[in-house]
């Protein structure tokens, strides 16, 4: 397309503007290569909005790229960065789990030991605590009908096996006082007033 054909599809206001705007700028871009620029990086900017999100998806919480992660052990901290869905920790890709454990051995539970900061974090903030913050923004939101209804079936599922439990409960109490009273498990005397009762 050429300058002529550009310049005509702009209005001539907005041309004028951008024309004093690039002199002002001392840009040595001519109006034509200016919308051709903008007209590209706007393109870029839909290509990228419409891509899926880099980051690592730890279990419920998710850690855009860009995130950092720590943990504190014998008075140092130790870094591990996510780069695009990776959790890079010296130079390897990990999961939190086995960063905690190559830190500070068995025993570690990466939710309470590990430090994260999102980019668009100030502050580093714990795992447990990110967690916890997405688990009550989802049970925040409003049920769908069908995961209502899942909630119900799973709830009354519960109830009756519950229930269940207290029947068993209750059949083995019984089972145990009629055990009680078989022969082998009763006193002597017991069996000779049966005896006399008898005569």
């Amino acid at each position: 397309m050429e300058e002529r054909e550009v310049c005509a599809a702009i209005p001539n206001a907005a041309l004028a503007e951008l024309g004093n705007f690039l002199r002002q700028c001392g840009s040595t871009l001519s109006p034509t290569e200016a919308v051709v620029h903008a007209l590209k990086l706007w393109m870029d900017t839909q290509k990228k909005s419409s891509e899926p999100p880099r980051g690592y998806q730890w279990k419920c919480l998710f850690l855009p790229h860009g995130s950092q992660v720590r943990m504190f052990y014998q008075d140092a901290w130790e870094y591990a960065s996510v780069r695009d869905d990776e959790l890079i920790y010296r130079g390897y890709s990990v999961s939190p789990h086995q960063m905690a454990l190559e830190i500070g051995g068995k025993g570690r539970n990466a939710w309470r030991d590990l430090w994260v900061q999102r980019p668009a974090d100030q502050h580093w903030r714990t795992a447990t605590e990110l967690r916890n913050e997405q688990r009550r923004r989802l049970a925040a939101k409003p049920n769908s009908p069908m995961e209502a209804m899942t909630a119900a079936a799973r709830c009354m599922s519960d109830t009756l096996k519950s229930a269940l439990l207290l029947v068993e409960q209750a059949n083995h109490q019984t089972a145990q006082l009629f055990n009680r009273r078989q022969p082998k498990h009763r006193r002597h005397d017991d069996q000779m007033i049966d005896a006399c009762m008898e005569d």
